[in-house]
């Protein structure tokens, strides 16, 4: 498909530095008109953070894909986004898929999924390209051409990774035994500057899922962490409840071997609306955005019916403690909190708690001393809606319902969460997207809401028994800043 670059450059800067609908987040990222779709690669290259993802500005449908680029130096003050790359010829003309993107013999590259159809069948191809100094990714070559025999064509995501000395890559894809397909991560070595085909990654996982999308792999010291999206697994009483999954597994990865020995599938969030996150790595940092959506449920996400589809999450520091991941809210974004709107709970013994928040975007920091505590409900209100947050001491278990609105998704997710004396929360508000850090990140939940009134929420906090002490912060949140990678002198406010 052709577009004019210009016309759409100008679309893209006018509507994206204007408020817009209600709708619109203010700190997460989000493009003003299309369909977004998932990060697709995080480096930091000639000082700036490279960020891309997804998108089709031509229409709110998945489908026609290009990649978009943001910058930043800070992830508050980002540069304009641009198209830079295009399905153009045969090697991606149905769109530019699952990828990613790493630095290279002094060069931004990215490796990514050109998507085809023959014959009513996807022939998807793993094209590697090269930023020029324009900010157009260069198509230089197909890397590997189609899926090697015992494998469907669902063959898409592959991740470049460095291992003594050696380029590797992994891909998602679906093995397809006589019995049933099942999901997979198939390894690629290079050799002579093209992938051949090593073999399947061996995992202790058995029959997890029909296709496994978007792996990644990263090291942290000793131990690596293997990440994938599986589709197809039967949900549980405390996981797997979305209709797609994302998360990771722990352990050591054996190349000689083709073989990840490791722990159990751990979920990266537990909201409802989080899929295809992306890691990238810069000076010891693991820096994760997700995708806050949820393919195939369109129907989820009304802003469709006005021009746009999807938001980003914010970034997530990511550590690993006892073969567990813990994530935090990157600590660049406490700059978006305005001093000014602090208002401090510390010290206060209360049964209940209410107060209102501001209507464009609010920071919550909890440490709830529970006593005798023993069940907790934090409600957001939206006029006559609501969205609640239920914690039960007993059953060790957080329950997020969003049953009390009208608009988009609705449904309960619940999974488990240990706590001895208090239970800690950072919750952040944006417009549509809630995101919650439980226990100082060690569970984090993302869901969207879309209230049919244009009211401030009012956060409000009640308990089965007097709680012991509440001790944190509110605050009014700042918007993030386009147009420019570095921040400059002046302050803005609303």
């Amino acid at each position: 498909m052709e577009y004019d670059k210009k016309e759409l450059d100008s679309r893209l800067k006018d509507e994206l530095h204007h408020a817009g609908h209600r709708w619109r987040n203010r700190f997460h990222l989000e493009l003003p008109f299309g369909f977004t779709g998932s990060v697709k690669g995080l480096v930091f290259f000639q000082g700036e953070y490279h960020l891309f993802c997804q998108w089709n500005p031509f229409s709110t449908k998945d489908e026609n894909k290009g990649w978009v680029e943001f910058k930043t130096r800070d992830f508050v003050y980002w540069t304009d986004p641009k198209l830079v790359l295009w399905p153009t010829g045969d090697d991606d003309r149905d769109g530019c898929g699952s990828g990613s993107a790493f630095i290279n013999g002094g060069n931004l590259r990215v490796l990514y999924t050109g998507k085809r159809e023959e014959n009513g069948k996807r022939a998807n191809r793993q094209i590697l390209g090269t930023m020029t100094k324009d900010g157009i990714i260069q198509k230089d070559m197909v890397l590997i051409k189609k899926q090697p025999d015992g494998y469907t064509d669902l063959f898409q995501g592959p991740h470049f990774f460095v291992r003594s000395s050696h380029a590797y890559a992994l891909l998602g894809a679906q093995a397809q035994p006589t019995d049933d397909a099942r999901g997979c991560i198939l390894l690629y070595r290079e050799e002579k500057g093209l992938f051949r085909f090593a073999g399947e990654l061996k995992t202790q996982l058995g029959f997890f899922g029909k296709v496994w999308e978007c792996p990644s792999l990263l090291s942290f010291g000793k131990h690596d962490v293997l990440f994938f999206s599986p589709r197809g697994l039967s949900g549980r009483a405390f996981d797997w409840q979305n209709l797609f999954q994302s998360g990771y597994v722990t352990g050591h990865l054996s190349l000689s071997g083709r073989e990840m020995l490791h722990g159990k599938f751990h979920e990266l969030d537990r909201g409802f609306d989080f899929f295809a996150p992306h890691i990238g790595v810069h000076e010891g940092r693991a820096i994760l955005f997700g995708w806050m959506s949820m393919p195939h449920n369109d129907a989820d996400y009304p802003t469709g019916e006005h021009g746009w589809m999807h938001t980003l999450t914010m970034p997530r520091i990511l550590s690993l403690k006892q073969g567990k991941l813990y994530a935090k809210p990157a600590p660049e974004l406490k700059s978006l909190r305005i001093a000014s709107s602090a208002r401090e709970l510390s010290g206060r013994a209360v049964p209940s708690l209410k107060t209102e928040l501001a209507a464009y975007g609010s920071e919550i920091l909890l440490n709830i001393v529970l006593g005798i505590t023993q069940h907790l409900k934090i409600e957001l209100r939206y006029g006559r809606e609501k969205v609640k947050i239920l914690y039960d001491r007993e059953a060790d278990t957080i329950e997020i319902n969003r049953e009390g609105m009208k608009l988009g998704g609705r449904g309960v997710r619940t999974f488990k969460l240990y706590t001895y004396h208090s239970l800690t929360m950072n919750i952040f508000i944006d417009r549509t997207a809630i995101e919650i850090f439980f226990q100082n990140g060690e569970e984090v939940a993302s869901f969207l809401v879309f209230p049919e009134e244009d009211v401030p929420p009012v956060f409000y906090l009640e308990a089965d028994a007097p709680i012991e002490k509440v001790m944190g912060t509110i605050w009014d949140l700042d918007r993030l800043r386009y147009g420019e990678s570095k921040p400059q002198k002046r302050k803005y406010r609303f």
